[in-house]
């Protein structure tokens, strides 16, 4: 009987240090499953998450050490300490308030990781029962549980990853069959940034047209909304992702598209593409895959974006800023006007949405409309009668209190854009910000650069995170006050503290971390 209990008192350890590496389950799904995620988390973090695995360990073995040394005379010493490392396994999830697991998708992909974990950590476990068997004291090869925890859910993806390609095949399959079968013309767009606005003002330019939902830029998104959602429709638009080289072409390979639109090349994603030139190389792949019959149009109001006009692309290639293009644009509380121009006709244009990429995103999706023989008044008509994206500079009013919701992400440019709307408001001008993230070398330079535009416009900067500091840095270096420039340790204490300013606001949210960034 007493090697049972032993063995269910290390299973119940077992389970909570399973429990324990829910958190790095999420950074693993927040990183597209590539365990290199996670190890930029812990670098991001200063390794404090993996200081507490170590904790842990080192807390548990020291308990279970000291009892069964003091008590291990005792009959029931064994399995008090094994008790002591699962109160410990019960703290550890306490103060983490379970950080890693709300959150989580518990996809099938999940499910399958977490069983293949659970089934690592028992056979771990099972090993320290047997230990514990044959000494007392070999019952502090369970504490060791703690610091494999991480590993073993990195483990546990790395032994599922092979199964789950395999699994996604049948999805891939499925949906290029389907595509296929019905036909529809395919237009990809992707960018730095503006690529989910500018789907939503596409979408609504033509009829009949199916758009990847929300931000599903990933090749089982993609699948998921062709697989489920297909049926019939004339266009279909898919907005395509990229954090690392080859995932433009990989979306390209299912979807087969014959138009592209890039938005903007930018910062975003450098730490993981190496440089600007990766990121450009990495959004071309979409111009790569175009047939020869083919259309891309390129935002001639982004430098870096205009200039990929000089690589061969092997279709028809239009840049805007030329035969499409904007002039006189404002940009108040209410949204943004300009005057569109069509091969010289000039259409007046206002709409709700709000921010300067508005008239160059809508010139991007106009090309395409063009092309497909839609009129010039149902592109204005689309773009006017379109609603704010959320969280992507959406004007939220409330009484004294009116919220710009750019909360999505963000970039140097983005983020410019976001405080040149935030200036038209007549109130008391706040931001809360994080800065900017995966920016690789540029980062602590663009959030530099973030506080001077900041002192520029805002009366008090709130500030959350670990690259408050930079950006708190550039805000008094340009003249701001020191006191109006507050750091939090979390975007709710910030908000919470808006209560102290007294009178009306404009509260911009630009950008808000995922788990995985700190």
């Amino acid at each position: 009987m007493d090697f049972y209990i032993s063995v269910g008192l290390i299973a119940v350890a077992a389970a909570l240090t399973c429990a324990a590496g829910l958190p790095i389950f999420k950074i693993l799904q927040l990183s597209g499953y590539k365990a290199a995620g996670v190890f930029s988390w812990w670098k991001s973090t200063g390794y404090d998450t993996l200081i507490r695995y170590i904790a842990l360990t080192m807390l548990g073995f020291i308990a279970m050490i000291v009892y069964v040394g003091c008590f291990g005379v005792f009959e029931y010493a064994r399995y008090c300490a094994v008790a002591l490392y699962i109160i410990l396994c019960v703290v550890f999830l306490c103060s983490v308030k379970m950080g890693g697991s709300s959150g989580i998708k518990f996809t099938p992909r999940m499910k399958r990781m977490i069983v293949v974990d659970g089934l690592l950590t028992l056979i771990l476990g099972a090993g320290a029962a047997w230990a514990s068997w044959a000494h007392p004291y070999c019952q502090t090869v369970t504490a060791a549980l703690g610091i494999l925890a991480p590993f073993i859910a990195i483990a546990a993806n790395a032994l599922t990853s092979p199964f789950e390609r395999f699994n996604n095949k049948k999805y891939i399959v499925k949906a290029k069959s389907k595509l296929a079968e019905k036909k529809p013309v395919v237009i990809g767009i992707t960018g730095s940034f503006g690529k989910t606005t500018a789907k939503n003002i596409l979408a609504a330019m033509l009829d009949d047209a199916l758009a990847t939902p929300g931000s599903f830029n990933t090749p089982m998104g993609v699948c998921l909304t062709v697989n489920n959602e297909l049926d019939g429709q004339k266009y279909f638009i898919a907005e395509m992702g990229a954090r690392y080289k080859g995932d433009i072409k990989e979306l390209c390979d299912i979807v087969s598209p014959t138009y592209g639109i890039i938005t903007a090349i930018g910062d975003m994603h450098v730490a993981t593409l190496k440089s600007r030139a990766g990121v450009a190389d990495a959004k071309y792949e979409l111009a790569e895959s175009l047939p020869s019959d083919g259309f891309l149009v390129l935002n001639g109001y982004n430098a870096d974006c205009a200039a990929l006009s000089e690589r061969t692309a092997p279709c028809e290639t239009l840049v805007t800023g030329d035969g499409i293009a904007y002039k006189d644009l404002t940009i108040d509380g209410n949204g943004t006007s300009f005057t569109l121009v069509i091969d010289g006709s000039e259409y007046k244009v206002t709409t709700a949405l709000l921010g300067a990429h508005i008239a160059e995103l809508t010139c991007l999706c106009a090309a395409v409309a063009v092309k497909l023989s839609v009129t010039p008044e149902k592109i204005v008509s689309a773009v006017e009668g379109m609603s704010p994206v959320e969280h992507r500079l959406q004007l939220i009013k409330g009484g004294a209190v009116t919220v710009i919701d750019d909360a999505y992400n963000s970039n140097p440019v983005g983020a410019k854009n976001a405080l040149d709307v935030l200036k038209c408001f007549d109130a008391k001008k706040i931001i809360i910000t994080p800065g900017f993230v995966e920016l690789g070398a540029i980062e602590k330079d663009s959030n530099i650069e973030l506080g001077k535009n900041i002192a520029d416009v805002c009366d008090y900067a709130y500030l959350v995170g670990s690259r408050a500091d930079d950006i708190k840095k550039g805000a008094v270096d340009a003249g701001m006050l020191e006191s109006t420039v507050c750091v939090f340790d979390s975007r709710d204490e910030a908000v919470k503290s808006l209560e102290t300013i007294a009178g009306d606001k404009v509260v911009l949210f630009e950008n808000d971390l995922p788990d995985n960034i700190k």
